[in-house]
């Protein structure tokens, strides 16, 4: 039911919000055969969810270029593109790759963490 949920609410709002919701359905589908295997798929589902958090969070929320005309000739100055997070980071250059380094990280700490947990507390695999 809630893979469903989210993998068609992923796509009716494919082109706002839904690629998040679409990934984590997608993902909860894929690991729908290691659901009695807890150190595979909570770091998987970790690892996704955690870059996704991580970059929707340092991502460029909104960018804005300013302009200033010089009255007295006339000349225009267009400044450097200036972006800024949902958590108020402001940088300039490459907007995505925040996003992307800090997904990246998020998810590798995340993912890391879960293997672990779910390794102590796992029972032995039987296999």
């Amino acid at each position: 039911g809630l893979v469903l949920l989210l993998v068609g609410f992923g796509f009716i709002t494919g082109f706002s919000i839904g690629i998040p919701f679409l990934l984590v359905g997608v993902t909860l589908a894929a690991l729908s055969p290691f659901r009695a295997r807890p150190r595979i798929f909570w770091p998987v589902l970790v690892v996704v969810i955690g870059f996704l958090v991580g970059y929707v969070l340092v991502a460029p929320f909104s960018c804005s270029i300013s302009e200033a005309v010089d009255p007295t000739t006339g000349a225009s100055t267009v400044s450097p593109e200036l972006c800024r997070s949902l958590l108020g980071v402001e940088y300039t250059g490459s907007p995505q790759t925040p996003g992307l380094t800090i997904g990246v990280l998020v998810a590798l700490v995340g993912g890391t963490v879960a293997w672990i947990t779910a390794g102590r507390q796992a029972p032995p695999d039987p296999r």
